[in-house]
């Protein structure tokens, strides 16, 4: 969720486009509804460096319609599976679905989260389906060890999609022995590509600006309202404790959704036939691919095997920010 909210990394391509939903499409299924904001004629447009075949126009409430937001909204509802046992059919489901899938898209979500912060929730998706399983109820040992996750995880034939991985990765494998494998980092992919194309990338993008990159209009305004429900909600509650709070209000539930569902929505629009072609994306080859891999490879033991923890909200230091080079 770090990688979300979180938008204040800087990066060569122009600032972040700030967009607010006025429709008010989601404040009646919100359980924590959040006051909706009338755009301002006056509103000046933010203007975007064109170059490289990226998408960059510039999008406004107004251009979209409440139907492509609410379909939108309805898809990601209709996806969701929330789990809060590991005897459950629905977890034992879950399981099966996700040994036989080639890719699936991971993170989760915990109390600065970090090898200190507990993990409480894991959002798992396969196309057309998103697991949100309740680590803090179901129990780490029972739904890793005891029903199967952690050989999914650890399984070097199934791809896991993943953005940031370092500090899922960290908390991982430090408070429950799951050392995840055969990741891709599509933090690293959106890098890869711009720089492929003959962009200079010195930060590390956020989410939301790989996101605004590379899904249509109608998702990234989606993307943004949960995304300011969220942080308002972060802000009204004492040390941050969203995530340890049950039951999760259907904005907490969704925005977790959200996230997996993106990584899903990313890996198509980048790789939208299981590869990155150099017909889609200038420059990007064989070559860049492997340097993808491999950079994602080192993520995953990045931030594990420091000696000093590093923590969700913690002091920012240049390699969480700077992008790396591959």
């Amino acid at each position: 969720v770090g990688a979300f909210l979180d938008d204040d990394d800087d990066d060569d391509d122009a600032t972040m486009r700030k967009k607010t939903l006025s429709w008010g499409i989601f404040a009646s299924a919100a359980t924590t509804p959040t006051p909706t904001t009338t755009p301002s004629a006056t509103n000046k447009k933010r203007k975007k460096k064109k170059g490289n075949g990226e998408q960059n126009a510039t999008v406004s409430a107004a251009s979209l319609n409440d139907k492509e937001c609410r379909e939108i909204l309805e898809e990601l509802d209709a996806q969701v599976v929330f789990i809060d046992s590991h005897t459950s059919e629905a977890f034992k489901q879950c399981v099966n679905e996700l040994k036989q899938s080639k890719v699936i898209a991971y993170d989760c979500e915990g109390v600065r989260l970090s090898r200190t912060g507990k993990i409480t929730l894991l959002q798992i998706a396969i196309p057309e389906k998103i697991f949100l399983i309740d680590v803090m109820t179901a129990g780490g040992k029972e739904i890793f060890v005891e029903g199967g996750l952690k050989e999914i995880i650890q399984s070097e034939e199934i791809l896991k999609l993943a953005y940031d991985v370092r500090m899922d990765s960290d908390a991982l494998f430090h408070q429950h022995d799951v050392l995840l494998k055969n990741v891709l980092d599509l933090q690293l992919l959106d890098i890869a590509i711009r720089r492929a194309a003959g962009t200079l990338v010195e930060y590390l993008p956020s989410l939301s600006k790989t996101v605004n990159r590379r899904l249509t209009n109608a998702e990234i305004l989606v993307c943004e309202d949960l995304k300011k429900r969220v942080k308002n909600m972060y802000t009204s509650i004492e040390d941050g404790d969203l995530w340890a709070r049950r039951p999760l209000t259907d904005d907490a539930r969704r925005y977790a959704a959200l996230d997996a569902w993106i990584l899903m929505k990313l890996n198509h629009a980048m790789r939208p036939n299981g590869t990155t072609a150099s017909h889609l994306f200038p420059g990007f080859d064989e070559s860049w691919n492997e340097r993808v891999l491999d950079a994602s490879r080192k993520r995953i033991d990045e931030y594990k095997d420091k000696e000093v923890p590093i923590e969700q909200g913690g002091k920012r230091t240049s390699e969480m920010t700077h992008a790396p080079t591959f």
